[in-house]
């Protein structure tokens, strides 16, 4: 059966850098070409090699080969701004030509005044589009094979001069290069066509039929024109184009209809796509463990490091703690994962050298004793009895992931000393601007010269009318459904940076914005994920700047775990009296549901049942019980009620929690005590069961291996284990899907406390930073004010000798005064320099005027608003 290859193909990945070009995704694309029988696919987007992983995973998956490519933007200096960019596809034959086209990508990106790793050069390359120069071009190695795409490429575009040369350039490599004729009816492509048949002739290089595909079908087509018609977007010309994806009878259809070419030849040039097809040959990627290695022994690097810690936070070396400490590095050594730590704990000495203070620990880490030992964390996983296997264990099969939390005023500091950290290559990692349903209901409606007031309505009202709204507007909701969720830009997540030891811009393809000085990947979290590079975390967390600050102004060291007393019931009680500004029991839900845990007559229930109460433990369980998740225990564990589980033993595991398996640990400590796994193994069946995948294969091992510990250390029958593991295994599947981390939850539990302790002793210097970093939402802002009212401490306007750039306190008339900064006009600066001038004596307004004329920034503009003020 006669097919072809499809190598010239838009996916709604060129919508990144141009104007709104498809509607597709890839994976529509693939079905498609699945669907016809074709063997390989190539995808060539508009200057970017975007979801690449993702393309070649899903064609590989459905049985075609795929092939790496990308329309490239030629431009023929950068010596000057002209906007010529001229098109060629570039696909790559094998890996190298993957890397080649990869690292031209990544330099095509680059714009002015941003970081820029050496092997890219420093010339600025964008203009308008991404853009590799001609020379560029011409230094492509038999790696790659060139087509010479549309109208917008050389040979139809560029200067004569500048299209001589190129033929002789397509000459001399004509056995990778291909002049690329395509089926429009369109008088420009019919004559373009016949230009590159003549030059084929004259100089022997092969034609190929490029498709130029834009959409699966007509209702994508439509699609497309719906969605460039709402934004005022329109491709001159393009209405006659045939854009759509063609099935091979379909593409001879469309040349006989062009009817300007001999049938042999555009038979050719259909059968040179499935000769280039073969041309390429299949590659495989690297999923290893990609860890940067930064040193030559780091595991002697890791022992000097974790001495010196030892000594820092003055640890008692027992045996147990040996012990641990060679557990977790044989561990870290089996997952290669020792410079990790190492680039962790390097990161955050620079913080702690640079007065940078962080979060006390952000999810898994917690249970490593090596992290707090070394200053990755500040919470003692022995102290808490937190899980080491739930961060990393010597069955894990993904990478371990430190997540770290910051102050917003630190982000900037600490991702330009990663981006500038030898050895490192770094790059955030992208993400995607979609089109949700509202917003595709808008643009639809307004394609479709619908009344603004009906579509306001409908978008207004679709969660609890679709179905009928549907039934109405069958038209809109058509193409709502094709736009729903297209890509219409890009941008770069808020916290995830790739780090690697070699150039990303060759690995994965890197590209910059306009707005961002850093790289940023051209795959996403998940690809990035897949292919086993190191992600770090670097979160911004107001808390934790709450926190900072405070301490700063009250002039106290910063705050941590080993200096609070969590039985100081002054700072408890005034939790229960208000939980504005608590570390997340801010909510009505949240305080409500505190006081009924914490009262008086629940404590003494707990008591009485398990024993004496941990306070930060109750804590940290019941913020896992304020989730959606933990609406099954949640009021039965704010009465005292205690659950029996058939069997002391396992009453006695669930006691720490109050009868609940609320942490994903407890199940990873259950399977491991009770049912012979290890902790690696028992991570593992963990993740399979909150995943339901394998779930079928784990439960037989689990059902023996916990009938033999009963027996054996219980002197439990056989019948009566499989009654208690039968009702038992309910509640782990249960838990599997909800399940709150221990290690996280202390932690951040640790910082709730953190924040009831400064507001409690510190209400002057913690609810005035809370303002400061309130600023600009007003419903907080009302929420602390309110709070502070409750505390006699009143806020007052903006005033010379109390205010300053940001909100400040005067501790003598228990008053908090708005910042100078926060007025239009008025900068930081200028409030910080009025500051200054406080103890000065004026007197007369003139004297004041004159002083702050002459020692401040102030302008003339500044100094009606401040008179205007005050």
């Amino acid at each position: 059966m006669n097919n072809y290859t499809l190598l010239h193909c838009h996916t709604e990945m060129s919508n990144a850098f141009t104007t709104l070009d498809s509607v597709n995704s890839y994976k529509q694309y693939i079905d498609k070409a699945k669907e016809l029988n074709m063997k390989a696919i190539a995808f060539s987007e508009h200057g970017n090699i975007m979801e690449w992983f993702h393309k070649k995973e899903y064609a590989e998956k459905n049985g075609l080969k795929y092939i790496h490519g990308v329309e490239a933007y030629v431009t023929e200096t950068l010596d000057e701004k002209i906007y010529d960019n001229y098109h060629v596809v570039l696909l790559a034959r094998n890996k190298s030509g993957f890397y080649e086209i990869n690292r031209l990508m990544s330099k095509a990106t680059i714009r002015e005044n941003k970081f820029i790793y050496d092997d890219l050069g420093n010339k600025v390359h964008y203009y308008y589009e991404p853009r590799i120069t001609y020379d560029d071009l011409k230094k492509t190695s038999d790696n790659i094979i060139i087509l010479t795409a549309c109208l917008g490429g050389i040979l139809h575009s560029a200067p004569q001069k500048m299209q001589e040369d190129f033929i002789q350039f397509l000459s001399a490599n004509k056995n990778r290069c291909f002049l690329e004729i395509q089926h429009h009816n369109v008088k420009d492509q019919i004559d373009y066509n016949n230009k590159l048949i003549y030059l084929s002739k004259k100089y022997g290089i092969e034609l190929v039929a490029g498709t130029d595909t834009h959409a699966l079908n007509e209702d994508y087509i439509e699609g497309r024109k719906i969605l460039q018609k709402s934004k005022n977007i329109h491709f001159k010309n393009e209405d006659n184009w045939d854009l759509m994806f063609k099935s091979y009878d379909e593409l001879i259809l469309a040349y006989q209809k062009q009817a300007t070419i001999e049938d042999a030849i555009y038979l050719r040039a259909i059968e040179n796509t499935n000769k280039i097809a073969d041309m390429v040959e299949e590659f495989e990627l690297d999923f290893s463990f990609k860890y940067p290695k930064l040193h030559q022994n780091p595991k002697q690097t890791l022992y000097g490091v974790i001495k010196d810690g030892v000594e820092w936070r003055n640890y008692e070396l027992t045996d147990e703690v040996k012990k641990r400490i060679r557990y977790e590095i044989a561990v870290y050594e089996k997952n290669h994962a020792i410079d990790f730590i190492l680039l962790d704990y390097e990161v955050k000495k620079w913080c702690r050298e640079n007065g940078i203070e962080y979060g006390e620990s952000r999810g898994s880490v917690s249970g490593s004793l090596i992290a707090y030992l070394i200053g990755i964390t500040h919470v003692d996983p022995l102290k808490y009895n937190l899980v080491f296997e739930r961060f990393i264990n010597d069955s894990r099969v993904t990478l371990a992931d430190i997540d770290s939390d910051y102050s917003p005023n630190d982000i900037d500091k600490i991702k330009e000393y990663l981006f500038n950290k030898q050895g490192l290559c770094c790059a955030e990692i992208i993400t995607y601007n979609t089109i949700a349903l509202k917003g595709a209901i808008r643009d639809v409606g307004r394609a479709l010269d619908m009344p603004l007031k009906e579509v306001d309505e409908i978008s207004k009202n679709i969660e609890y009318k679709e179905n009928e709204y549907r039934e109405k507007y069958p038209e809109l909701f058509k193409y709502v459904d094709i736009l729903n969720g297209v890509v219409v830009s890009i941008g770069s997540h808020p916290a995830a940076i790739c780090v690697a030891d070699t150039q990303l811009s060759k690995d994965v393809g890197i590209f910059y914005t306009k707005d961002n000085p850093y790289p940023i990947t051209q795959i996403n979290m998940k690809e990035i994920e897949s292919l086993n590079f190191l992600k770090l975390d670097v979160l911004k967390l107001d808390t934790v700047g709450i926190i900072n600050d405070t301490c700063k102004l009250a002039s106290i060291p910063r705050i941590r775990d080993n200096v609070l007393d969590y039985n100081d019931k002054n700072v408890w009680n005034s939790i229960h009296e208000s939980s504005a500004m608590i570390f997340q029991w801010e909510s009505d839900l949240g305080l409500s549901y505190y006081r009924k845990l914490f009262s008086e007559e629940n404590l003494r229930r707990l008591q009485d049942r398990f024993g004496s109460v941990d306070y930060l433990n109750l804590l940290s369980i019941g913020n896992a019980a304020i989730r959606p998740a933990g609406e099954s225990y949640r009021d039965d564990l704010a009465k005292g009620i205690e659950l029996d589980y058939g069997h002391e033993a396992l009453n006695d595991f669930l006691k720490p929690t109050f009868s609940r398996l609320v942490y994903q640990e407890q199940i990873i400590e259950f399977l491991n005590r009770f049912c012979g796994f290890t902790m690696g193994e028992a991570d593992m069946v963990r993740r399979g069961l909150a995943k339901k995948v394998g779930t079928e294969q784990f439960l037989p091992k689990i059902e023996s291996g916990f009938i033999k510990t009963m027996k054996e250390h219980y002197s439990v029958d056989e019948s009566t284990s499989k009654e208690l593991i039968k009702s038992f295994l309910e509640v782990i599947k249960s838990a599997s899907d909800y399940g709150f981390s221990l290690n996280h939850s202390i932690a951040y539990s640790i910082i709730g406390f953190q924040t009831a302790y400064l507001r409690y002793y510190y209400p002057l210097e913690f609810i005035t930073t809370a303002l400061n970093y309130a600023t600009g939402k007003e419903e907080k802002t009302a929420e602390i004010i309110k709070y502070a009212n409750l505390k006699g401490i009143e806020i007052k306007p903006i005033k010379f000798r109390h205010s300053k750039s940001k909100y400040m306190f005067d501790r003598s008339s228990k008053t908090i005064y708005k910042g100078i900064g926060s007025i239009k006009y008025l900068s930081s600066q200028l409030g910080d320099e009025l500051w200054q001038l406080r103890d000065n004596h004026y007197p007369t307004f003139t004297d004041l005027l004159h002083d702050i004329k002459a020692k401040t920034s102030c302008n003339t503009r500044q100094l009606e608003i401040l008179i205007r003020l005050d």
